[in-house]
């Protein structure tokens, strides 16, 4: 599945293709651990659109107005006085100019050359402007001020929600294995511990399912193989460490691994993954249960000698597992009973259920 198709990353590639049409040239600003192929995506979009597109790699520590100039084959009658102004008037009408690699070492020259690029646009009609999107990497956000009439910022920070991620992780994992009863519960776990990193969920879906309830392990695993010496994931959004995810900061995975994890925040996570899908599970199985129950266990009757049950279905499924133990019941829906209300009880105590109890098929049955 292609992440540029995720409600979050579609929605912000379409209003990055808007700018561009009302004729402002925009900076897209990302982590170094953004998707690599993000200009890509954007070329693609606005091939699409019929758009006419240039697209090149600036990867060399080369003055912008020159690199930009060779790149469009243009020949200036000298290059004494050649400027931003006359490089933009010998552009055509319209022209996109897609532009990555800029860096945290070159984006100083990049960033002036922009401004003149936006001194020079005003002048021309909105409708007619060419423009330029530049993806811009690694760059600390304290420094990238650069917008103007004609420019515009545009920061990849909290574009990808939780459904971004359980949208991919769900796909990727229908595409790999049979749909198993608990794909949705392997989902959930892979989304909270892969966040907007799709990488590193990639990494996790090929993992055995036993692995992913281990997270120190499992993410130690996945850091070792994802691990880049020339970018190394750090605490900082720049690179990858702290993003917004659905408009709350959080911490990368593998920062909160380098970092002992303290506040056990990776198990949290995991639970809460847990916990949203399987207390609702326990809700339905219990259903089923107290409907079960009631060819053994007859209405009304008297429970703790001061509360009236008129029906199995008013118990929670404690309660429940404990009518089941005392009353002459099949041993198999006693045994059922007593797994759930020992499922709920420890969910209910913010802990973890092991692979064995996660996978029960009494819960996904």
């Amino acid at each position: 599945m292609k992440w540029s198709t995720l409600p979050g990353p579609a929605n912000f590639i379409s209003d990055v293709v808007e700018q561009l049409r009302d004729g402002i040239s925009v900076i897209v600003a990302a982590p170094t651990h953004a998707p690599v192929e993000m200009a890509a995506v954007f070329s693609e979009t606005l091939r699409r659109d019929h758009w006419s597109i240039e697209t090149g790699t600036a990867d060399e520590q080369m003055d912008p107005l020159r690199w930009l100039t060779e790149l469009l084959y243009l020949e200036p009658d000298q290059w004494v006085g050649w400027s931003v102004e006359k490089l933009f008037k010998q552009l055509p009408d319209g022209r996109a100019i897609v532009i990555d690699g800029v860096t945290a070492s070159t984006w100083e020259a990049w960033r002036s050359f922009l401004m003149d690029f936006e001194v020079a646009s005003r002048g021309h009609a909105t409708g007619l402007r060419p423009v330029l999107l530049v993806v811009v990497r690694g760059v600390p956000r304290k420094r990238l001020q650069a917008p103007g009439a004609a420019l515009a910022l545009r920061t990849w920070h909290g574009v990808f929600g939780e459904l971004d991620t359980l949208i991919y992780v769900d796909q990727r994992l229908r595409a790999l294995r049979k749909r198993a009863r608990h794909h949705k519960l392997l989902v959930r776990q892979i989304a909270a511990l892969a966040l907007w990193d799709l990488d590193l969920a990639d990494f996790l879906l090929a993992q055995p399912e036993q692995d992913l309830f281990e997270p120190s392990t499992v993410l130690q695993a996945g850091r070792d193989a994802l691990h880049r010496e020339d970018a190394p994931i750090g605490a900082e959004w720049e690179r990858g460490g702290v993003d917004q995810f659905d408009g709350v900061e959080m911490v990368h995975s593998f920062v909160l691994l380098n970092q002992g994890d303290q506040k056990l925040e990776l198990v949290r996570r995991l639970w809460s993954a847990q916990a949203a899908e399987l207390l609702p599970l326990i809700e339905l199985r219990r259903r089923e249960l107290a409907k079960g129950l009631e060819r053994h266990v007859k209405c009304p009757f008297w429970l703790g000698g001061d509360r009236q049950v008129r029906s199995l279905d008013e118990l929670e499924i404690g309660p429940l597992a404990h009518v089941a133990r005392t009353n002459a019941v099949d041993p198999a829906l006693r045994d059922r009973a007593d797994r759930l209300a020992e499922y709920r009880n420890t969910l209910a105590h913010l802990k973890l259920l092991g692979c064995g109890e996660a996978l029960d098929s009494r819960l996904h049955a």
